[in-house]
């Protein structure tokens, strides 16, 4: 038998519903867990362990290993009752072995039915007080791969972060076991080699850490390095991490063991939980919606799940083994065979270039599987609005480009009808600066790919640059006369209903378009005539207004939206005949993207980027 899973229980109040069942709320009798890890059980009471950390996801295991019998081992003290359950795909449970407490205690579950769905969890019924000193999960199928894996972690102005990761990861030797070198790729100007911790770190970690200072070419310049780097290095894999995260190294050694031991070589994505909501789940797995070419969960209705309010055993869809088509690069092992084969990312700088990989890796043979179980904890993108920021052009432009090489529908399904609402509903909204930049995208796509490497450095700069053209991009806060205007808060309307159905949403626009024609009150144009929260600036809300100030997550700035006529008229033609453009040339567009993406995604292409 060979180790999958180990048992191990953070002491951390916010954190205790991924290990343990039972909430803080709770009376003084329940479990606790002792400063070496061991998990404390008074006597007269049982602890179970039916959680996203404690449980073994059974389904995974035997439909990508092979696996026939997972054997669960405890090491135990005291007296009483250990039980062991298996869940179905529809959530349903039933004990499969019932123990006594012993020393060291060994139960097989036979699991070979279970591909397409269940987990595998214990409970503790203490007699006498009984404590859990270790635990793990063993599978009967040999690892296929022995190599160790690289880690690689892009930052940008994180080094705090950064350090703490160097030192949990410094503080595992079961993980530095299995690890061949730690390459962080810093492309910030606040280095994490001037870290007042840093030299600490690097002591601890010795010749297993790498730090690299390049360029800022983005997330995919960042993760492309630590590829390059892992090929060159000869090790088995590459763990691609976020730099704002914050890791328990069990989590991670989940997803070596898994890649180890699988039947075929697949990429082993974790999932995301929120830094500042701990047991939030972002989601459980994610695909890219061929209707609308657009990424997000499965089931939109399962992101942000909450695993404190709705565990394991009382949430039926997470029983269910769920097959995506790609994991976000917070946290994802990709093999070197598969580097090999597909290529290294393509130089996006940021956003879709995790997706468009997957896919990529997807139709070469090699899917992607978000294990449960390898997690880490990552700062979520709650307090701004990317989408109305310098990043909108990677957004539009890399969604399109991966539609053109990957998408199954004519030009993409409804994508450019719906990205064409999206820039309705902006300009309506006073949002001009995205719109243009998503203008600019389109022409970028058709003008073709011969540009993406050469303009890494200066995309930042250059969507920025065309930002200073617009007055919505100027931030307002305290002392500002628009921001401490007695009035600011005048108008006094109710937040309008969301306008539902397509005839309604039609109306509602016609009618907001004619309110275009005409002209914007003297009094409108000096300070806003009203104020929105954030949550408040819904694209049916914002158009009501001439003239509205929009303030940030905390309320401490605001953005100030003003109508402007000519503005609004020059980017709707502009949007409409790009859009226009790109659908009739779909086609002969997309056969340029597909011929180019080899080399633009080759190693070739990305050391000449990199100046090697």
């Amino acid at each position: 038998m060979h180790v999958a899973n180990v048992l191990s229980v953070l002491d951390m109040p916010d954190r205790r519903a991924l290990y343990l069942e039972g909430s803080a709320a709770e009376d003084a009798d329940r479990a606790v867990v002792a400063p070496d890890g061991t998990v404390v059980v008074p006597a007269g009471t049982s602890q179970g362990f039916a959680t996203y950390f404690g449980a073994f996801p059974a389904s995974y295991w035997v439909r990508w290993t092979g696996t026939t019998v997972a054997r669960l081992e405890l090491s135990l003290e005291g007296a009483g009752t250990v039980r062991v359950s298996r869940s179905a795909p529809d959530g349903s449970s039933a004990v499969v072995a019932t123990e006594p407490v012993a020393a060291e205690l060994a139960i097989d579950v036979d699991v070979r039915d279970a591909a397409d769905g269940g987990w595998l969890w214990f409970e503790v019924e203490a007699t006498d007080e009984v404590r859990v000193r270790s635990g793990r999960w063993l599978v009967d199928v040999a690892p296929r791969r022995e190599g160790r894996v690289s880690l690689a972690i892009t930052t940008v102005n994180k080094p705090d972060f950064c350090h703490a990761t160097l030192s949990a990861i410094a503080g595992s030797p079961a993980l530095r076991e299995v690890v061949d070198t730690v390459y962080v790729i810093d492309q910030g100007s606040d280095k994490v080699v001037d870290h007042p911790r840093h030299a600490e770190v690097a002591r601890a970690l010795g010749d297993q850490l790498t730090v690299i200072d390049q360029g800022n070419f983005g997330g995919s310049g960042g993760f492309s390095r630590g590829m390059l780097e892992t090929l060159e290095s000869g090790a088995d894999a590459v763990m691609l991490m976020d730099d704002d995260v914050t890791v328990d190294p069990e989590a991670l050694l989940r997803a070596v063991r898994f890649h180890r031991s699988a039947v075929d070589p697949v990429i082993v994505g974790g999932h995301m939980l929120d830094y500042y909501a701990p047991t939030v789940l972002h989601a459980f797995s994610e695909h890219v919606d061929q209707r609308h070419f657009m990424w997000g969960s499965v089931v939109r209705e399962q992101e942000r799940h909450d695993l404190a309010t709705a565990p394991l055993r009382d949430t039926p869809w997470l029983h269910a083994r769920a097959d995506g088509d790609f994991n976000g690069w917070w946290m994802c092992l990709v093999p070197t065979t598969v580097l090999r084969e597909v290529g290294l990312s393509l130089p996006f700088f940021i956003k879709w270039d995790d997706a468009e990989y997957c896919l990529r890796a997807g139709e070469a043979g090699f899917p992607t599987v978000s294990l449960p179980g390898a997690a880490l904890w990552h700062v979520a993108w709650v307090d701004k609005d990317d989408t109305v920021e310098w990043q909108a052009r990677l957004h539009t432009r890399n969604r399109v480009v991966t539609a053109l090489l990957h998408a199954r529908r004519p030009r993409g399904g409804t994508m450019l009808l719906d990205l064409l609402a999206t820039d309705l509903k902006l300009l309506l909204g006073m949002r001009y600066y995205p719109v243009d930049l998503h203008v600019r995208a389109l022409h970028e796509v058709l003008d073709g790919p011969l540009q993406l490497h050469q303009e890494l450095e200066r995309t930042v700069a250059d969507a920025r640059a065309i930002g200073t053209e617009y007055v919505e991009t100027v931030r307002h806060g305290p002392g500002d006369e628009v921001f401490d205007a007695p009035d600011r808060a005048a108008g006094g309307q109710p937040v309008a209903p969301k306008p539902e159905g397509r005839a309604r949403q039609a109306w509602f626009a016609l009618r907001s378009i004619s309110r275009t024609l005409r002209p914007v009150s003297a009094a409108d144009r000096r300070r806003p005539s009203a104020v929105l929260q954030r949550s408040e600036a819904a694209w049916w809300e914002v158009p009501r207004h001439d003239s509205v100030l929009v303030l940030s997550g905390d309320g401490g700035s605001g953005t100030w939206l003003r109508r402007d006529v000519r503005t609004f008229w020059r980017l709707l033609v502009a949007t409409s005949v790009a859009h226009l453009r790109l659908a009739l040339r779909w086609r002969s567009t997309a056969a340029r993207w597909r011929a180019a993406a080899p080399e633009l995604a080759s190693v070739e292409a990305w050391r000449r980027t990199f100046g090697r």
